[in-house]
């Protein structure tokens, strides 16, 4: 065997040794990534025990046209034991009857807090948050959208617990729950890779996320931060702006757990898939220039290995055992640790469809990213003129 390889090796060309090469830095890198990235996302470090000492939370909801999310989902929310917590609602312009039910609700609980937007107005939502921040009593708040309506009856009590840390910021799960429709499974496989890779970042000290769904926070950051600032008009991030900016290890707590994961009962369109992803993009445009070059090196990386390994293949065949033995080491690498993640976080039905778009997205969001940013630039010069 031995004889074999080094006869095959001693005859091969310039070119064949070059795809040779390619091939094993990009796998290098690939299993490098996971082992130092991915595959710490399932160290689970020691957080602080349940003591009975649970901090006082501030949930912020912005509500717009949300008169059936408010009924139903609400009032399960205020159900919750053991948590102490206020219901701080931002009508943002409803056009249906959301404040009115807000109005009677406020009636029948104290809990809530009322607010509104009087008019049509610009980063109405940025605008809406800063007013439930001002009017937060409890020193931590949390952001969350109006449909979430799966919870565990512990999720508001474990966040208050670890809050009573030395944390300034408590990262839970949060996506939609699954439905019927090739969207909603494209989103939830979306959210679910979006967070498990910027997880892998955090267990490394550069911590970032892509959502401020169920992420809770000291909100002395926000205003220590001046807002929002320079950053009111972007169009696709609201609070991960501010948050982002103040991440670091030693104050955040990643808590990927299915105790204080919630979902949203929402119907997911097309459009609602593509705003997600140019949210990450738009996110990712500012991060720091080290968190901007592993996820260029990882994107590129993951681009490249398959195309590679099929050269290699059909440049050297006489050893394809060895480049599929280790492709294959690879792909059992990474299928390990989704399933324990998806295991944790009681997400059923997204473990082969995660390893097949993980496997193919690279290729569209290349196309994606260039496509997204001409129309950037395009909507810029257009509002120039």
């Amino acid at each position: 065997m031995i004889e074999f390889f080094q006869n095959t090796l001693s005859e091969i060309t310039i070119i064949q040794w070059a795809v040779l090469v390619a091939f094993g830095v990009l796998f290098l890198f690939r299993v490098g990534y996971r082992i130092f990235f991915s595959l710490r996302i399932l160290i689970q470090p020691k957080t602080k025990p349940a003591s009975g000492d649970k901090v006082p939370m501030s949930l912020l909801f912005t509500v717009r046209n949300e008169e059936e999310n408010l009924k139903r989902n609400l009032p399960e929310i205020l159900k919750l034991k053991n948590a102490d917590f206020e219901v701080i609602t931002i009508d943002d312009f409803s056009q249906d009857s959301s404040l009115s039910v807000l109005g009677v609700m406020r009636q029948e609980d104290e809990r809530i807090h009322v607010s509104s937007l009087n008019q049509e107005t610009r980063n109405s939502v940025k605008m809406a948050q800063n007013i439930a921040l001002k009017a937060a009593k409890n020193d931590w708040v949390m952001a969350l959208p109006v449909s979430v309506s799966g919870f565990g009856p512990e999720w508001l009590s474990r966040i208050g617990e670890l809050a009573g840390g030395s944390y300034s910021f408590i990262v839970n799960y949060s996506n939609v729950a699954g439905a019927k429709g090739f969207y909603n499974r494209l989103f939830r496989v979306e959210t679910f890779l979006q967070q498990y890779k910027s997880a892998g970042f955090y267990r490394v000290g550069l911590p970032f996320v892509y959502s401020e769904n169920n992420v809770a926070f000291r909100k002395e950051i926000y205003f220590q931060s001046g807002g929002y600032g320079q950053k009111v008009k972007e169009a696709y991030a609201n609070l991960e702006l501010i948050m982002n900016s103040f991440f670091r290890k030693k104050n955040t707590c990643l808590h990927l757990q299915a105790e204080t994961a919630v979902w949203q009962t929402v119907k997911i369109s097309k459009d609602d898939y593509f705003e997600l992803l140019n949210k990450s993009i738009r996110i990712e445009s500012y991060l720091s220039f080290t968190k901007k070059m592993i996820l260029f090196f990882d994107e590129i990386t993951r681009l490249l290995f398959i195309p590679v390994f099929i050269l290699v293949i059909v440049l050297l065949p006489e050893l394809w055992i060895v480049y599929s033995v280790l492709a294959g080491l690879l792909c059992f690498l990474q299928l390990l640790i989704i399933k324990i993640i998806l295991n944790r976080l009681n997400e059923r039905k997204l473990f082969l469809s995660s390893l097949v778009y993980d496997l193919l997205m690279p290729f569209f969001r290349v196309y994606y990213r260039w496509y997204f940013k001409q129309r950037s630039r395009k909507h810029k010069w257009k509002s120039k003129i």
